[in-house]
């Protein structure tokens, strides 16, 4: 959907780093289009702290479920970097969908791959298996921000540890320990890079 002038006046929002757009079990009544700059989404865990489930950049949309579905927000938004974003009422989102079938596809294919995702991370908090556990977050991980080859995704193995520590609790040890037990077994295989590498093939099954 093109952005008019109007639209820009009325519904564009500016937030500065830091700044909070949404907190975790307010009601929501919008969503948001990041025009530009990022977006990170944290989940409370206790009443001191909070874990970061994804980082949200240009382009992304985000905000969508408590809007659709009238429900209090499920994570907090806050800002990384300077943004500028799209707020989108009930109205102006209706009115998107019906005039414009690209933008409804473009929610139709968000949405799914939100369930889809949201399943995976529930198989693997309640996973018993650590293994499995670290295995299916790495091929998480490495469809999101590995870089894909003929072989498989690479993943710098310090980026997935920082990633998994933050999202699935995980400790920088255990996680090395699993990782080489991995590559011992051919599960995962080292990158010609060198050791801080891995290649993971997103269709490989744990044994």
């Amino acid at each position: 959907m093109k952005i008019t002038k109007n639209i820009y006046q009325k519904y564009v929002k500016t937030f500065e780093p830091g700044e909070v757009l949404f907190k975790e079990g307010e009601h929501g009544e919008v969503m948001f289009i990041i025009i530009q700059g990022e977006v990170e989404i944290r989940k409370r865990t206790s009443a001191k702290s909070a874990r970061t489930l994804i980082t949200f950049h240009e382009g992304d949309i985000f905000g969508e479920m408590a809007l659709i579905e009238k429900k209090p927000r499920s994570a907090t938004a806050i800002a990384v970097n300077p943004c500028r974003t799209l707020v989108v009422n009930e109205a102006l989102l209706d009115s998107m969908i019906e005039n414009n079938p690209d933008f409804a596809k473009k929610m139709i294919r968000i949405l799914s791959e939100r369930i889809r995702k949201a399943n995976l991370m529930i198989q693997n908090i309640s996973s018993t298996n650590r293994q499995n556990q670290i295995f299916n977050g790495l091929k998480t991980f490495a469809e999101q921000k590995g870089i894909s080859t003929f072989k498989g995704h690479r993943v710098k193995l310090n980026e997935f540890t920082e990633w998994a520590s933050n999202r699935l609790g995980i400790g920088e040890k255990e996680l090395k320990r699993t990782i080489a037990d991995l590559l011992k077994h051919k599960i995962v295989t080292t990158s010609a890079v060198g050791s801080e590498e891995i290649i993971v093939n997103l269709n490989r099954q744990l044994y």
